[in-house]
């Protein structure tokens, strides 16, 4: 491996691990249940599970433990290196303050390498939409988010993702307006793909944030994990 190349697998690494400990941080899902490769152009690609979330909200803290959010997402390859994705989900903002609600997200993923390589690594951009239960009372939110995705190959039929992600999460509908209702989150994850043949795979996914914001004007600083498996299926 070249030098070069060692170099930016030290970047990716070191950037994702900044994501995971960073001081500021969720909103809508943090898992990402993809691999850094793009789907070939027109092709068409499928995912479908559930997971959970633990979170611990306050001074002092308050936990809650939500142990199923619904996941569906597909995606679309467009050109070479370039696919978009549309994700169906429960937004899984703190539920001590916010009750759950579906919302749906739209991003695009860029691939930086080759499929040889056996580090990959991609970038991702998107926005999140939904109606959440502020104080027993639906409001609109947005959250837009970016991430650093990094996948190796661990044998022909296994491949490990590292994915870093940073989400803020606005709602400016609630009372106060966005500026006392808002939250920031960041995290990252570790995931597998597990290939169950050339077209399918199983995606099982595990991650740990911690965020701060307002609901309300009031303080929602707190620390979270999400976990989450999903059925993969490409056309």
């Amino acid at each position: 491996m070249s030098d070069f190349l060692k170099l930016r697998n030290r970047i990716c690494v070191l950037a994702i691990l900044g994501f995971c400990f960073s001081s500021s941080a969720g909103a809508f899902w943090l898992l990402n249940f993809q691999t850094a490769p793009t789907l070939e152009p027109g092709k068409l690609a499928f995912i479908g599970g559930t997971g959970g979330q633990f979170t611990v909200v306050g001074n002092p803290g308050r936990d809650n433990f939500t142990p199923f959010l619904a996941h569906f997402g597909i995606r679309l390859g467009l050109m070479d290196r370039l696919d978009v994705g549309y994700r169906l989900t429960t937004v899984a903002l703190p539920y001590s303050s916010v009750g759950p609600s579906l919302g749906g997200e739209i991003d695009f993923k860029y691939f930086l390498c080759s499929a040889n390589d056996p580090w990959q690594f991609s970038l991702i951009g998107g926005l999140a939409y939904a109606y959440v239960d502020v104080l027993n009372q639906s409001k609109s939110a947005w959250s837009p988010g970016v991430d650093i995705l990094l996948t190796h190959p661990l044998g022909s039929a296994l491949d490990l993702s590292l994915n870093g992600r940073y989400v803020y999460t606005g709602i400016p509908t609630a009372s106060g307006g966005e500026g006392l209702n808002n939250l920031t989150a960041s995290g990252g994850s570790v995931g597998l793909n597990i290939k169950l043949g050339p077209t399918s795979a199983i995606k099982p996914e595990i991650g740990m944030f911690n965020f701060n914001g307002l609901i309300g004007g009031n303080i929602t600083d707190g620390l979270g994990a999400q976990y989450g498996v999903v059925f993969s299926s490409k056309l």
